[in-house]
């Protein structure tokens, strides 16, 4: 699909693999999930038992399919921030239910649908009173949500494994859902062979644990330090735990070292002898009077020669030898330890029955539990999957933010270098001087004044001191979306200035940094976030982005469930960054990062709106995503 047309209607299949490079991983949206098996029965309460519930969720967490991507290198590593600054923003609006013109027009169904009316069902609650009536949990790991009581290729949106949302609990019988379709309470319906109402069934009550949005990020997630940590499709034994990571028998290991330390040793003193005796035969052939003083002992070169044997047997001495095995990819390293040749095929290669795959250095994981087995920490993945941990470190998000827009403000101003001054002059604007003390990131509104300087450009803020222009950068708005309708949100993306700006009409209400795609030369290093006015089609809590490098020597990448993905021209999306903290600068794959709080912030607020527990939702021709505007 080429990536600056506007995006093809709901229902069109997204290229996979696109460009031929990346890819975004993500559970199969766009499919009917098959009913699960019957779970298992009563709560059990021990340790192994818990653990054991983690492969049954696995068994459906675990279903993945392929569809297009950011593209490019891999990620930077993640940031190293510290704690939170003090909020600056309003509050973070929470899902909420459609509106009632929408959530009608959602629930309805068609006259070609099953006849059997629905039953009455309890009304939303006001926005500010938590809902308390029935539920309805995922036992798969998308359970799709139709507009009608009919199976389409039209989604309004899916509800991960485990997640639950408001229900009609009274099963509508007819159509192509042997087991009756539920009708949410915020519009679609869900067959009853992917969810249910019995919320102690196991796939519900060991599914994923839900995204904590009250945080910066829906998950921890955990980077990734070694080659070929593997993915174990369950909690390994400790057979299975030595054959599959050999470097944990460190005691084996040294004793090894040792051992071919004191052969080497050996085998340099025996040279040395074997040596000197071959020089002393060589003499004695050149003079026959010596011969007696030369004669060795019997016995001695016995013992020197089952030496060098030793040694060659032990692969030290320039001997023939049998041919090594071919080593796995994670341990054909260079000399900077960087495996030789690496795709994300050839990491699939390494499935089995018990290890899924095996992770490149710099991968990323969601982490859904942490606990103990066999004497290690492990995590379970929000795919299903069971990562050692001492192989991996929990990331701390980056904490910058963006702020509302400021009364009176022309734009937004934003610090990027690493220290910056306020600034003030005097009456004539003839000198100036400092003020005080600026951190990276701070924003803060701008009165549309400059003044130039000895050549230097400032600009004033509205609390009345001056940015140094170089120093940072500053919203500045393009011309509004052609079919902008009064009074609707719209985003406005700047390239050249690096930033966001959300508007209700024309009302800016939010201004944050932004990392756009990575520009270079070298065409096969060019990532671009490609220009045009587009609407946002598909709005995700997480997703899975992976992919090749684009260039020879370059590693595979893959981040597990990136947060507050908003898909708006094929696999483009705005999402929320948290490898990275250098927001201002091109950094992407041609996506448009934000900061994980900025992120979530736009996600949101703009439109379609997330009904409560769903996991993803889908723009219709009804609940039209918001615009985007990307320029330079």
């Amino acid at each position: 699909m080429n990536r600056s047309q506007a995006p093809g209607p709901r229902g069109q299949k997204d290229p996979a693999r696109s460009h031929g490079s990346g890819n975004v991983r993500t559970d199969d949206l766009r499919n009917p999930q098959p009913a699960p098996g019957a779970g298992r029965g009563g709560a059990r309460t021990s340790l192994v038992s818990s653990v054991l519930g983690f492969v049954a969720a696995a068994a459906f967490a675990g279903t993945a399919a392929w569809a297009s991507g950011c593209q490019g290198e891999a990620p930077p590593g993640p940031s190293t921030e510290g704690d939170s600054p003090p909020e600056r923003t309003s509050p973070l609006p929470r899902p909420a239910p459609a509106s009632s013109a929408r959530a009608a027009a959602s629930a309805e169904a068609p006259k070609e649908a099953p006849t059997a009316a629905p039953s009455e069902a309890p009304e939303p609650p006001a926005p500010d009173k938590p809902y308390t009536g029935p539920l309805l949990g995922s036992i798969v790991p998308q359970a799709a949500v139709y507009p009608t009581m009919e199976f389409s290729k039209q989604r309004l949106g899916y509800i991960r494994l485990g997640g639950k949302v408001p229900v009609d609990p009274k099963p509508i019988k007819g159509g192509s859902c042997a087991k009756g379709w539920y009708r949410l309470l915020d519009g679609g319906y869900v067959c009853g062979r992917s969810a249910t109402t019995d919320l102690s069934n196991p796939q519900v009550r060991l599914g994923i644990t839900p995204p904590n949005l009250d945080e910066v990020l829906p998950y921890k997630y955990a980077f990734n330090t070694t080659h070929g940590t593997p993915l174990y499709r369950s909690v390994p034994s400790k057979d299975e735990m030595m054959r599959y990571e050999p470097y944990l028998d460190s005691a084996k290991r040294k004793r090894k070292e040792e051992e071919k330390q004191r052969a080497e040793a050996l085998y340099e003193e025996t040279e040395k002898e074997v040596a000197a005796a071959a020089a002393a035969r060589a003499e004695a052939a050149a003079n026959p009077a010596s011969v007696a003083a030369v004669a060795a002992d019997p016995a001695a070169v016995e013992d020197k020669a089952a030496a060098v044997a030793e040694a060659a047997s032990l692969g030290i001495a320039p001997a023939p030898v049998e041919e090594e095995p071919e080593k796995p990819w994670w341990e054909n390293v260079d000399e900077k330890g960087r495996p030789r040749s690496v795709t994300l095929a050839d990491l699939d290669k390494d499935a089995d029955s018990t290890v899924a795959k095996r992770m490149v250095k710099g991968f990323f994981v969601a982490v859904d539990k942490t606990f103990g087995w066999n004497g290690r920490s492990w995590y379970k993945t929000t795919a299903g999957l069971v990562a050692p941990s001492d192989r991996m470190y929990i990331i701390k998000p980056p904490a910058s933010q963006g702020i509302d827009f400021p009364e009176g403000a022309k734009s937004v101003g934003f610090i990027l270098a690493k220290s910056a001054s306020k600034y003030q002059f005097d009456a004539e604007k003839k000198s100036v001087s400092v003020a005080g003390s600026l951190e990276r990131f701070a924003a803060f509104g701008l009165t549309g004044e400059s003044h130039t300087h000895k050549s230097t450009v400032y600009r004033k803020t509205t609390e009345g001191w001056w940015m140094k222009g170089a120093d940072g950068t500053y919203t500045d708005l393009g011309a509004p979306p052609p079919d902008l309708a009064p009074g609707e949100k719209w985003i406005d993306v700047n390239l050249s200035r690096k930033t966001l700006v959300a508007i209700e009409g024309d009302k800016p209400v939010f201004a944050a940094l932004i990392s756009p795609g990575r520009r270079s030369k070298d065409k096969k290093k060019d990532h671009p976030t490609h220009t045009g006015v587009f609407r946002i089609r598909e709005k995700h809590i997480a997703t899975t982005m992976d992919g090749d490098g684009t260039v020879a020597g370059d590693l595979p990448y893959s981040i597990e469930d990136v947060p507050f993905v908003a898909y708006y021209d094929g696999s483009y999306a705005l999402h929320g960054a948290f490898w990275h903290g250098n927001f201002g600068r091109e950094m992407s794959h041609g996506c448009v990062n934000l900061s994980p709080l900025d992120a979530k912030k736009v996600f949101f607020w703009s439109e379609p709106r997330l009904p409560r527990g769903w996991h993803g939702v889908w723009a219709t021709p009804e609940n039209r995503g918001t615009l985007v505007s990307i320029h330079e």
